[in-house]
C-alpha cells in the first residue's frame, strides 16, 4: 500500500505510460488532392475577431476544471467581454509567428477513477486537463476551417462526426438507407 502522493503519482503515470499507444508518424499518409477552387480561395489565413473570442468565453461551462493556466472557466467567462481583445490579440500573434503560450498546449493528467479497488492503477483512466483559452481557439479554428470546407465542398457527404447538424445516428441512417436502396435494386 503506498500512502506518499509522491509514489502514487509515480505508480499512476507508470501504469498510463504502459497503456499509452505511441503510433508512428514515419508512415502518415499524404492525403489526396481534391480542392478545386482557385489559389485565391485557398485557406491561408484566419480571421480573429475579438467578438467571436467573446461569445466563446462567455460560453464557456463554469463548472469544467482550469488546466495548466490555472485560469477557471467562470473567471473567463465573468471577464469574457474585458479580455476579448486580449486574447483575440495572442492569438493573432500566435498565427503570424506559428508559437503558442507555454500554458496553452500543457495539460495537467489527473487520474479518474473508473470503478473496483481504489487501490489498484487499472482503475483510473487519465484525464487530460487543458486551458480552457486554448479551447476557445481551437474552436475558432474549427469553426474557420469547417466553414471554408463546407464553402469550397470538401467535405465528403459521408462524413458526419464533426459537422453541425449531422452525427452518428444522421450516419447511420444515411448507411441504412443506401443498404436498403442496394437491397430494394436487387429484388
Amino acid at each position: 500500500m503506498i500512502s506518499n502522493a509522491t509514489e502514487k503519482a509515480e505508480l499512476l503515470n507508470n501504469f498510463f505510460s504502459s497503456v499509452f499507444t505511441r503510433e508512428s508518424v514515419d508512415s502518415i499518409p499524404l492525403p489526396d488532392s481534391c480542392f478545386t477552387g482557385s489559389v485565391d480561395q485557398r485557406l491561408c489565413d484566419i480571421t480573429v475577431d475579438a467578438s467571436v473570442i467573446a461569445d466563446k468565453l462567455h460560453a464557456l461551462r463554469p463548472d469544467k476544471s482550469a488546466g495548466d493556466d490555472n485560469l477557471s472557466p467562470r473567471f473567463l467567462k465573468d471577464l469574457s467581454a474585458e479580455i476579448a481583445t486580449t486574447v483575440s490579440l495572442i492569438f493573432r500573434k500566435s498565427l503570424d509567428t506559428s508559437c503558442v503560450p507555454r500554458d496553452w498546449p500543457t495539460a495537467v493528467v489527473s487520474p479518474l477513477f473508473k470503478k473496483g479497488r481504489r487501490s489498484e492503477p487499472e482503475n483510473y483512466r487519465p484525464v487530460s486537463l487543458t486551458s480552457q483559452i486554448i479551447k476557445v481557439i481551437e474552436s475558432v479554428l474549427r469553426d474557420e476551417i469547417v466553414k471554408h470546407l463546407d464553402k469550397f465542398t470538401l467535405i465528403k457527404q459521408s462524413k458526419h462526426g464533426f459537422r453541425q447538424g449531422y452525427s452518428c445516428v444522421s450516419n447511420l441512417l444515411s448507411f441504412l438507407e443506401s443498404v436498403t436502396a442496394s437491397v430494394d435494386a436487387k429484388q
